[in-house]
């Protein structure tokens, strides 16, 4: 683990949650993210059309997930790296295997447009986008795909929640640690 350094006369302020929280949430999340995805398609193609695409799916089930994990934090880290100003020396990767749980972590304090950005990038392009191509062209395994990576970024949504209060141009660092961030305080 590694040690918060603080800066000299300078109070910090932490905006963490403990990842059993996070991964519990975001489970939770699934719920209204597999109605806002799932009966659309259903209204728009049908069942038997969104069957024959989890079944497509399935069979590549185990590539997907452990290929769209590490993708997924890739696109955190070249993300944040693009404005980190040590680039890509500034990213770590790890997986804290307590929780089973992957991570990104940006070494220096980004500003926090920067840092949303980071935050959002899997979500968007790999939940999002995936989801939208799925439900106009009537694939059910293009809309599991993006069904299975909006979930992935249950955490993201968590952390982009937290992060809406602050400016966007203050400085906030990345949690060596716990999920989430420090802002310091001048």
């Amino acid at each position: 683990m590694e040690e918060i350094i603080k800066p000299d006369n300078q109070e910090i302020e932490e905006y963490t949650m403990e990842l059993g929280r996070v991964n519990l949430i975001a489970l939770l999340l699934a719920i209204p993210i597999t109605a806002a995805i799932l009966f659309p398609f259903i209204l728009i193609w049908d069942y038997a059309t969104f069957k024959a695409g989890k079944e497509i799916f399935s069979d590549y089930f185990l590539y997907i997930l452990i290929g769209g994990i590490i993708i997924h934090e890739l696109l955190h880290g070249l993300t944040w790296g693009y404005f980190a100003s040590k680039g890509l020396k500034s990213i770590k990767f790890g997986i804290r295997w307590k929780f089973l749980t992957p991570y990104c972590h940006c070494k220096e304090p980004l500003k926090v447009k920067h840092y949303k950005m980071g935050g959002a990038m899997p979500l968007i392009i790999m939940g999002i986008i995936p989801s939208i191509i799925g439900l106009i062209i009537g694939h059910g395994g293009v809309l599991i795909f993006g069904m299975l990576f909006t979930y992935a970024a249950g955490g993201d949504m968590i952390a982009l929640y937290m992060l809406q209060k602050l400016d966007n141009n203050i400085y906030v660092s990345d949690h060596p640690n716990k999920m989430g961030f420090i802002r310091n305080i001048v």
